[in-house]
């Protein structure tokens, strides 16, 4: 058992052995705290379903030809959010459909 602790001594230094353990005390620490970071809320829901509809009003005023585009995207959304109760799934179309109407803005 020592002689292995040696051999293995001889290929990690004590550098490389800090670096582990902080590497994997950041792993361990983002582990217990991705969930609950993750989490969305229906307050949350909420805020987002305001800021997808906001997005859309300033998208279809910039353009008006685009209303049929956005307002389907924006219902398909909105059904989504009826027909699941899934919370984390209904974020999650919204963080998409926020992301594309930011990027068409």
């Amino acid at each position: 058992m020592i002689t292995l602790y040696i051999r293995i001594g001889d290929w990690i230094s004590d550098r490389d052995l800090m670096t582990m353990r902080r590497t994997l005390l950041a792993l361990a620490l983002i582990a217990a705290t991705t969930p609950a970071a993750l989490a969305c809320t229906e307050d949350e829901l909420q805020a987002k379903s305001i800021e997808l509809a906001d997005l859309v009003k300033a998208i279809v005023a910039k353009d008006p030809a685009q209303q049929p585009t956005w307002r389907a995207k924006q219902v398909d959304v909105d059904r989504l959010a009826e027909r699941s109760t899934n919370i984390d799934e209904i974020c999650a179309a919204y963080d998409k459909a926020i992301g594309e109407a930011k990027a068409a803005q």
